[in-house]
């Protein structure tokens, strides 16, 4: 008997509007640890992520928690919001007569190191939190975070005094029902933050399972929850309009929301990767009205026509011929589809070389990340087990350059070695040297913050502002060229496996030190173009104001 699967630019050239990070530029020493290196204790994270019981004892308690990654301050850094648990009546220990631990906003000091500024930022949070989205949904220059919780979810208006303030009543946000991610996006390209919210199913403690007696129900023994998604009406509230949308659908468990626009038409589709339910990929026609073509493209099941459980779906151009691909971690090994002609996906998990690698371990949070710079797609996946906590090593895979990879973990660093029970995974530069980070959330464990200490080759990054589009720049579309090579990628809400990451847009360049061309298309429309860009730092590009 085959078990549960649980995954359980009108051209326009305005004056360039840029900055060049605070932080060094010149590589750090390399570490005797390998190119990462986990700075988690150096940096002043102290973040533990409260279990409330002593096993995996119920389909809730496997799933762990994340956060966001922001720069809440706009002082050129990017923070770090991670959200906790604490006691749940029917899902953590009866006998657990612990308080809830607070969730943390560590502000990022500019020197590699954070402070805690929780308590005066107001974010202490309250409930059985899952993740959090960052995004500025009321254009006035400042983050906010959406946090999403088993119960009542929560939205917080960044203040722009180092203060947030709850608005979930005043915003018509405040869904009750077991949310698990959520991502801000611009459905209607009105240059307003919608805002898609994950739910995963209802639980009942009271069900048992009836295929492996002693073991946890798995998820098709509850009831899916639908989905529901909230339209901005750009006065500080949202309208729930799941139902006239499409996207309300009964049945479906969803896992995590990853926005993007894949066919490159301007409009941002959205994916869902579903529990042991076929994902959806979610068509926008352009006015904010959605129908699922998942089965249609080819990105619904797995390469033998499975539905197993899905965690996660992280986006890019892995082969790099122009077209995006979507990577989804699932329980053993999951999928990579590369797009070809007519937008349809090819399941090319195998012939990657990922289904070898992957096959023994359940993924949890993926990230396609260009480690080393090269300006191609590396994957890091986060691991770990499902009914225990004992933990599995995370994996570091370099691509070859033609969307095959290889291990490279032993030189990731003494972190790929070590056996955690890995839930979110996400990418950040902390420091603003060029080299990518990553941040890794633990079940029941402390967060890990690894620093790339690699040396580096060329790479730029690019922090994108709308004016007429929304302030984020979410679904931008950049197309850049260097000697006769070819980037293209689009500005998302970089969501993961319950966390979202750095929003700045990131290109490895390798030996190229400049950019003969650089355009993005906004969302408005309105395109802009810039020449001969210097690579080796990170440029702030602004929408033209006609």
């Amino acid at each position: 008997m085959r078990p549960f699967s649980h995954g359980w630019i009108s051209l326009l050239i305005v004056p360039l509007v840029y900055a060049i990070s605070a932080g060094s530029c010149h590589p750090a020493p390399r570490s005797d640890s390998g190119r990462f290196e986990d700075i988690t204790r150096r940096a002043g994270l102290a973040f533990v992520h409260q279990f409330c019981h002593n096993r995996i004892a119920n389909i809730l308690l496997s799933n762990g928690a994340g956060g966001a990654v922001l720069d809440f301050d706009n002082d050129g850094f990017v923070d770090i919001f991670l959200v906790n648990w604490g006691p749940l009546a029917g899902v953590t220990s009866a006998s657990d007569r612990s308080e809830r631990a607070p969730d943390r906003l560590y502000r990022n000091r500019g020197d590699g190191t954070f402070e805690d500024v929780t308590t005066l930022a107001g974010l202490e949070g309250a409930g059985f939190s899952s993740s959090a989205t960052a995004g500025d949904f009321d254009g006035d220059g400042y983050e906010d975070l959406f946090v999403v919780t088993v119960g009542r979810s929560a939205l917080y208006r960044n203040r722009g005094d180092g203060t947030f303030e709850d608005v979930t009543d005043r915003s018509g946000v405040g869904h009750v029902g077991t949310g698990i991610a959520a991502a801000f996006l611009d459905i209607d390209r009105d240059g307003f933050l919608d805002l898609f919210l994950a739910n995963y199913l209802t639980f009942d403690p009271a069900t048992v399972s009836e295929q492996n007696p002693g073991a946890y129900p798995g998820p098709l023994a509850y009831p899916g929850e639908p989905n529901t998604l909230y339209r901005n009406r750009g006065d500080g509230t949202f309208a729930d309009v799941s139902e006239q949308s499409g996207i309300k659908r009964a049945g479906h468990r969803a896992m995590s929301v990853t926005p993007f626009d894949h066919d490159w038409d301007g409009d941002t589709d959205i994916y869902v990767s579903n529990d042991d339910t076929p994902n959806a990929l979610w068509f926008n026609d352009g006015t904010g009205h959605f129908h699922d073509v998942a089965v249609d493209l080819g990105v619904a099941f797995n390469s033998i026509g499975e539905a197993p459980g899905s965690m996660n779906a992280s986006v890019g151009d892995v082969n790099g011929d122009g077209l995006v691909d979507l990577f989804i971690t699932r329980l053993g090994y999951g999928s990579l589809y590369v797009q070809e002609a007519k937008g349809r996906f090819k399941d090319r998990m195998w012939a990657s070389g990922l289904g070898r690698l992957t096959r023994d371990f359940t993924g949890w949070g993926g990230s396609l990340v260009d480690f080393d710079n090269d300006g191609d797609l590396d994957l890091v996946i986060a691991n770990g087990d499902v009914f225990t906590r004992v933990g599995s090593r995370s994996l570091l895979l370099a691509n070859k350059g033609d969307g095959s990879f290889l291990d490279a973990s032993t030189e990731g660093g003494e972190f790929f070695a070590r056996k955690i029970p890995g839930r979110g995974s996400c990418v950040l530069d902390h420091d603003n040297d060029g080299r990518l980070d990553l941040l890794v959330t633990t079940l029941g464990g402390p967060a890990v913050l690894l620093g790339n200490q690699g040396a580096t080759q060329h790479w730029l990054t690019l922090d994108l502002v709308g004016s007429r589009s929304n302030r984020d720049g979410f679904g931008a579309l950049v197309t850049m060229r260097a000697n006769g090579r070819e980037w293209r990628a689009e500005a998302l809400c970089p969501t993961g496996f319950l966390i979202q990451g750095d929003r700045r847009l990131h290109f490895g360049l390798g030996p190229y030190s400049r950019i003969d061309s650089l355009s993005v298309r906004w969302p408005s429309g309105r395109t802009r173009v810039l020449e001969n860009v210097a690579a080796d730092r990170i440029l702030k590009v602004s929408e033209p104001a006609h």
